[in-house]
């Protein structure tokens, strides 16, 4: 069985005509890399917000399917990452163990591109999606 996580790891560049945003203006560029540090895989997000300021980010996670405690956030206490059996990569930020936001990654069948569906769910109990198309650098 191959490593259902491989075909994600690289670095990507965000298509923001392909992309649907739902939360706030859409940035003016974007890109994300996906790597491994050992068991756990490393998120690296740069953004230029639609004023020009850069924002990094950085997540380190075992896809594991298991809680992960974060004491770096005063938003989320815990985040989950896993492998859906449909080939999806999926993050979950909780806390007091209920999703706050979830992020679904899907690769396209040639894995040349991957599509974002990141869900925050609000306190109202609605919630705003925004859908992100990233292309694999070469």
């Amino acid at each position: 069985m191959s490593d259902p996580i491989e075909p994600f790891l690289g670095d990507w560049i965000l298509d923001i005509d392909e992309s649907d945003y739902e939360q706030g203006e859409p940035p003016q560029s974007g890109s994300c890399g996906i790597s491994t540090d050992g068991m756990r895989l490393v998120f690296t997000m740069v953004t230029v917000d639609s004023k020009g300021e850069r924002i990094e980010a950085e997540l380190k996670g075992v896809p594991d399917g298991r809680p992960k405690k974060m004491e770096e956030s005063g938003l989320i206490d815990a985040m989950v990452l896993f492998a859906r059996p449909d080939g999806a990569l999926v993050s979950e930020a909780r806390r007091g163990g209920a999703a706050l936001m979830t992020a679904v990654r899907k690769l396209s069948d040639d894995a040349s591109t991957m599509t974002i569906t990141q869900t925050v769910y609000l306190p109202d109990e609605t919630s705003v999606v925004d859908t992100t198309v990233y292309r694999r650098a070469h």
